[in-house]
């Protein structure tokens, strides 16, 4: 068969089908693809809009496992409760990225998807009038980007069905944020053979309403290895920490929420050195951030204003990881068996953390 033939036969078939999908589009049909494409599009965008927001909030959370090195040679029954305020600074670029429209059909595609697609979508492109790449808000940016439905082409839906379907699709706005704050409490347990515990958890809580419900829990483990030597000059250890944490989140217009569970896993080495009451630190981390979650949505109001009817809720999934080295100085005052701690870490975010703990040993009778 020739091209001409083939490219005769192609345009006969989407003429049949193009017929046969005008005389059956009604408000359910057009319902069923608004549903169907806001699925493909959200979805493709999802990790990209809430992506920022599990990162930023993760990485806080995780600062400040310790603000001290130094640990004691004794096997003892010792406990240090700490509470630390935490804000986290969002990047620019975590404040906008670029989001893809589906315009090419898929093997999962609807029929009618498919004639939207290809009778409507790639002409609109081709012509110049849709782009399938757009910068557009993260949950911390500003305004969605709006872009236009290219109804001309929508010769296959009948007239009176065509106020049926929105002029115009926006993706969600953001929060116009700068900062995450947490609140980090801890329980520090120890020492065994100069081998100390730390555990965390805070149950689901609101700490910043456009982050939403924060909840966590972690476990480290920490070595001072420099205890090993007589003299040492500076107060050494290394650490391993584990976190889970929870977000549950709703935000937009389209009202979207976020279920979101995040794991993160890192190493550090850490070194002080007391004069007296003063105390600096610094330390050296690689964190590792993987994370799975999904994200519900229907259409903004004003969109369900035009057409006169919701779709059912569309729910995209969410995966995503992050890695990066971290670097932490800070200092420390100690009074009596209370410290006041300062600190900064560095890596992909600038993050600021201050606190204070108490500490307190258990006689053990011996």
């Amino acid at each position: 068969m020739t091209i001409s033939a083939r490219f005769l036969l192609s345009l006969l078939v989407f003429a049949a089908a193009s017929g046969a999908a005008r005389a059956q589009f009604d408000q359910a049909t057009s319902k069923a693809l608004l549903e169907e494409y806001s699925l493909q599009l959200f979805g493709n965008n999802a990790t990209g809009y809430m992506g920022p927001l599990v990162v930023v909030s993760n990485v806080g959370a995780h600062h400040g496992f310790f603000h001290s090195a130094k640990m004691s040679k004794k096997n003892e029954l010792r406990f240090e409760i700490s509470i630390q305020s935490v804000y986290t600074t969002v990047r620019e670029d975590e404040r906008t990225f670029t989001g893809t429209l589906p315009i090419d059909t898929l093997p999962g595609d609807s029929d009618v998807l498919r004639l939207f697609k290809l009778l409507a979508l790639v002409p609109a492109r081709a012509n110049g009038e849709l782009s399938d790449r757009i910068t557009t808000a993260t949950v911390f940016g500003g305004q969605g980007t709006w872009f236009r439905v290219p109804k001309k082409y929508l010769f296959f839906v009948p007239a009176e069905q065509l106020k049926n379907i929105p002029d115009s699709l926006q993706l969600t706005n953001g929060t116009n944020q700068q900062t995450v704050f947490a609140a980090v409490p801890q329980l520090r347990i120890g020492t065994w053979k100069s081998t100390d515990m730390l555990l965390r958890y805070i149950p689901p809580v609101t700490f910043d309403k456009n982050v939403g419900k924060f909840s966590f829990f972690g476990v480290a483990f920490r070595h001072g290895f420099t205890n090993w030597f007589r003299q040492p000059i500076v107060d050494a250890a290394f650490e391993a920490s584990y976190q889970r944490s929870t977000i549950n989140n709703i935000v937009g217009t389209t009202k979207a929420e976020l279920d979101a569970t995040t794991d993160m896993w890192s190493v550090n080495v850490q070194a002080s050195r007391r004069f007296g009451w003063f105390e600096p630190y610094v330390g050296i981390s690689y964190e590792n951030l993987y994370s799975n979650g999904t994200y519900k949505f229907t259409l903004p109001a004003n969109i369900k204003e035009q057409i006169g009817y919701d779709i059912d809720p569309q729910t995209a999934a969410i995966s995503l990881d992050d890695h990066a080295f971290k670097g932490t100085i800070g200092v420390a005052a100690i009074i009596g068996p209370v410290d006041v701690f300062l600190s900064a870490g560095i890596s992909k975010h600038f993050i600021i953390g201050g606190g204070v703990s108490y500490a307190f040993h258990v006689p053990t009778g011996r």
